[in-house]
């Protein structure tokens, strides 16, 4: 499902009333102004990010060729459209259909921030800076859900290093301008952050309880070549991360870590929770070495590790064939479906 867009989108925003950033020196000059990005919120509460843009030359000529939309001042956009339409973002429509989402999210726009064109028969241009494609994998139970993102943060890298966990979240190439890749509880991430409407919310969290989220961010160096996009792109970048048990080459160099550190290690090996042998900042301290200089983690357990990483499976073919392509029947009123998307390219 698409999960984010930021972006052009080529509807007249010339009229567009915003607010103003502006530079003043301490003479009281101005020595320049911008416009402020003003919050748009559906009638679910979402908010998205509107603002002024110029079109690019690509635009220009994609608009030229295929009778596109194409303004001197466009829109720019930034947030996620298929939850200010529906009102969450659990599932939604998929990815293939960016441009019927754009338009639809476009044309929902209150009036004082709606372009003059938005209803035109015509599709706009547009120029993608920023896409985020996500997926669901079901798991046999939520137990298993939050066993996997323990061992994919431990035991998983990309190009960009190994992965990082904040809270409950594993990131790979958390920082990177091209690509990036999360993983999460989306049934947690519910009880944290809440939908609106709380019945609906509590409904949610039920059915993605023993769910995976996955997300995949495409930055413009990644978009430029690329035409509609798809849900298949997210498998080609998980390709590209590496998972695997304890790699004992690592552990070889152990030898290398400072007399204390290397101490901790040894005893974590030996199968001691060190985690209550040492106060915490001591323990912090030496945990922070080992995961950078052997990419181990020593807050779970030896045994456990092997355990986790024995039991879950990585491979994309098994988290592929698991993948969830649409909702329930119970849960269609929820799902925004869009228009038939037009082929064109970008």
């Amino acid at each position: 499902m698409l999960d984010w867009y930021t972006g052009l989108v080529g509807y007249d925003a010339s009229n567009l009333r915003l607010g103003e950033l502006r530079a003043i020196n301490r003479s009281g000059e101005v020595e320049w102004v911008k416009d402020r990005p003003e919050p748009v919120r559906g009638s679910f509460e979402s908010k998205v990010l509107v603002g002024r843009g110029t079109p690019t030359e690509h635009m220009r000529d994609a608009a030229e060729r295929l009778n596109l939309v194409i303004n001197p001042e466009v829109l720019w956009v930034s947030g996620n459209p298929v939850k200010f339409l529906q009102g969450h973002n659990v599932f939604g429509a998929s990815v293939q259909s960016l441009a019927p989402i754009i338009r639809t999210f476009v044309r929902n726009l209150p009036a004082d921030m709606r372009p003059h064109d938005a209803d035109s028969d015509l599709w706009p241009a547009v120029k993608r800076s920023r896409v985020d494609i996500a997926v669901m994998i079901q798991m046999e139970n939520h137990d298993d859900v939050h066993a996997w993102l323990q061992a994919a943060g431990s035991a998983s890298r990309s190009r960009h290093g190994r992965a990082l966990v904040s809270g409950d979240t594993v990131y790979w190439g958390m920082h990177s301008r091209r690509w990036s890749n999360k993983a999460y509880c989306k049934s947690c991430e519910l009880k944290e952050h809440p939908v609106a409407d709380l019945k609906l919310n509590n409904q949610l969290r039920e059915y993605c309880r023993a769910q995976l989220r996955m997300e995949l961010t495409l930055r413009t160096p990644e978009l430029k070549d690329r035409g509609t996009l798809g849900e298949d792109l997210f498998w080609e970048y998980f390709e590209r991360i590496e998972f695997g048990g304890i790699d004992m080459s690592r552990v070889k160099k152990a030898d290398d870590l400072p007399e204390k550190t290397q101490l901790c290690f040894l005893k974590w090996m030996n199968g001691a929770d060190v985690r209550h042998m040492y106060p915490t900042r001591t323990f912090y301290y030496h945990r922070r070495i080992i995961l950078d200089r052997l990419g181990i983690d020593i807050s779970i357990s030896f045994c456990d590790q092997e355990k986790i990483v024995e039991h879950i499976k990585y491979d994309g073919e098994y988290l592929r064939s698991h993948e969830i392509k649409t909702p329930p029947d119970y849960l269609q009123g929820c799902l925004f479906k869009p228009e038939p998307c037009p082929v064109y390219s970008e």
